[in-house]
């Protein structure tokens, strides 16, 4: 009774916020301000700061070439990537980092950025035969269209856009930004988890009412539902979401039945948020060698809004990516019927005694979220953790570099386009008004570099003599981006960039910050580095939810034993049937 009673004080009450309070009597629970899932009111002073639907902040003015919302022009995008970007088939791994690199930095950016589209058409042509386009477009150009412009910019003021999402590290991902969804995924206190695997469209019978699913391939009912519309993209991601919602399920079986049913699912998304917050800060960022000043507490005068420098130059490293997922684990957990099937899919499947080594790869991985139950999902996240991710650099896997799209749906006379993520994220940058490489480095405080070679560190900025190559022809030169050693090739990458920019400050901020060499000890290069020291301590320092400020949590560790200090590899082994001692202290790390 005492003890039930110590429960009902107030930890926080706001004028005009939302708050739980418990029932009368026996079976009264705590009182708590819930934090808006849409970030509203996170700030008191400016509720709208971070909030879903606002414009991305910046740190930088934005660059148009008429000032407003023409963006400015440049290389063809295509045309670079092939001379910049193109991966060769030999992309290098990273010596620090594990697959979880990106499957968590993938999970975050779920939780606090997505653009909106609109159907004003970019312009990234597509030249089939040209010199070194080695694929085969039935299009003409790249599929691209510009980022919807926020209400009241773009005529005669710069231009803006909006992100979808909130700004805060908030599990968006797992919860979504919207009542409706959330209340479709929702079962009692619990997320609907039928077998314990993320719900289906059909789960409820009527896939009409249920949420929508990004879905570019006609997967159809058997879509995942996720906080985010993007879950089922690839398998690695399906996994991440399957374990947070599992994590929020263990939670309330945990908290005492006797709490009302609202306060043991709010109680358990505060838990969830703060450990994403924790595995963050205290896992990912320092394994990627993102050291940030000590936290000194919320401070209401920082805006944690999202910067349209982050989202789009900053946030985009997509040479991370490494195609296949390696699963290697006991043979005894599949009938030689499972792994029949698996193959028949695609999957590469060894047998070895008592073990298997299942590999999937990305046209395998992409858009296939029953793969999650039917490989399982503790082999899946222990598989992250087994191979490194590729290097981040200017190399880019033509997994996603080169990809051919066909209509979903389509037998016959289909259509191929060319998808070139590395195309786009350079258009990007224009159709976002992105100042140019050198005025983004001051923008952060950064000395401007003088020249291609200061800027790659290069020994030179010239390319070999060759006499058979007429002046000028040697950007166009397939035999220039050969590799002469492992991660080396023929041409410098500064000799490729002033051939086809001339000027350094003309450079695209996304192609000069992928070109930098790595700050000693991370996997950054300055500028990059920089943006995210930035942009991650806003999102901790203004955020009052946050783990570090947030009284909740240590009632919730003190009264009912839960605690959300968790790493990545105790939430994989608290959630699946793989024992902690399996897994690395840190699963980002090789080693």
């Amino acid at each position: 009774m005492g003890h039930r009673r110590s429960l009902g004080v107030v930890l926080a009450v706001v004028a005009g916020s939302s708050l739980l309070t418990g029932t009368a009597g026996a079976g009264a629970g705590v009182s708590f301000e819930v934090q808006s899932l849409d970030g509203t009111g996170n700030n008191r002073a400016h509720p709208e700061w971070g909030a879903a639907g606002g414009s991305y902040s910046r740190v930088a003015p934005a660059h148009y070439a008429d000032g407003v919302g023409q963006p400015v022009t440049g290389p063809s995008a295509r045309y670079l990537s092939n001379r910049v970007f193109a991966d060769g088939g030999v992309t290098q791994p990273s010596e620090r980092i594990t697959q979880w690199g990106t499957a968590w930095g993938q999970f975050l950016d779920h939780s606090f950025g997505l653009r909106a589209s609109s159907n004003e058409p970019g312009s990234i042509p597509f030249v089939n035969g040209a010199p070194m386009e080695t694929h085969h477009s039935d299009i003409p150009f790249v599929p691209f269209s510009r980022s919807a412009a926020a209400p009241g910019t773009g005529v005669t003021t710069p231009r803006e856009q909006p992100n979808k999402l909130n700004s805060y590290l908030d599990a968006e991902a797992v919860y979504g930004n919207r009542p409706d969804r959330l209340t479709w995924m929702r079962d009692g206190a619990k997320l609907l988890m039928p077998d314990n695997l993320l719900p289906r469209r059909d789960a409820r019978g009527d896939v009409a009412t249920a949420p929508q699913a990004d879905d570019p391939v006609g997967m159809g009912a058997r879509a995942v539902v996720t906080g985010d519309d993007r879950g089922n993209e690839n398998v690695s991601l399906t996994a991440v979401q399957t374990l947070f919602a599992r994590e929020h399920n263990r939670i309330v079986s945990l908290l005492p039945s006797w709490l009302p049913e609202e306060q043991r699912f709010q109680l358990a998304r505060r838990v969830v948020i703060a450990t994403q917050q924790h595995i963050t800060y205290t896992e990912f960022l320092p394994a990627l060698g993102v050291r940030l000043a000590p936290y000194r507490g919320y401070d209401p005068s920082v805006d944690a809004t999202l910067s349209n420098e982050f989202a789009t130059v900053g946030y985009r490293a997509h040479s991370m990516l490494r195609g296949n997922v390696l699963v290697r684990t006991e043979l005894s957990r599949y009938s030689s019927e499972q792994l029949d099937a698996l193959r028949a899919k695609g999957a590469q499947v060894v047998e070895n005694g008592t073990r298997v080594e299942i590999t999937i790869p990305p046209a395998l991985g992409a858009f296939r979220p029953e793969l999650v139950g039917e490989v399982q999902l503790g082999p899946l996240l222990k598989g992250l953790a087994s191979q490194a991710q590729s290097r981040n650099d200017e190399q880019i896997d033509d997994v996603v570099r080169s990809l051919a799209l066909t209509q979903p749906g389509c037998t016959s006379g289909c259509l191929t386009a060319i998808f070139d993520i590395a195309a786009i994220d350079v258009e990007r940058g224009r159709d976002h008004g992105m100042p140019s490489y050198n005025e983004l480095r001051r923008a952060y405080g950064l000395a401007p570099k003088a020249s291609f070679q200061d800027l790659t560190g290069e020994s030179t900025e010239a390319f070999p003599a060759d006499p058979e190559l007429t002046p000028g022809a040697e950007v166009d030169d397939p035999d220039s981006i050969d590799f002469v050693q492992p991660g080396v090739r023929r041409t410098s990458v500064a000799a490729r960039l002033k051939a086809l920019y001339g000027d350094i400050s003309t450079l695209d901020a996304f192609v000069g910050m992928s070109a930098e060499p790595h700050v000693p000890g991370t996997e950054f290069g300055e500028l990059q580095l920089a943006i995210w020291r930035k942009q991650f301590t806003a999102m901790r320092d203004g955020d009052r939810f946050h783990l570090g400020n947030d009284p909740v949590l240590a009632m919730v560790r003190q009264r009912f034993g839960i605690d959300h200090r968790h790493g990545l590899g105790d939430l994989i082994a608290l959630n699946t049937d793989v024992p902690r001692r399996d897994l690395a202290r840190n699963v980002f790390r090789t080693s």
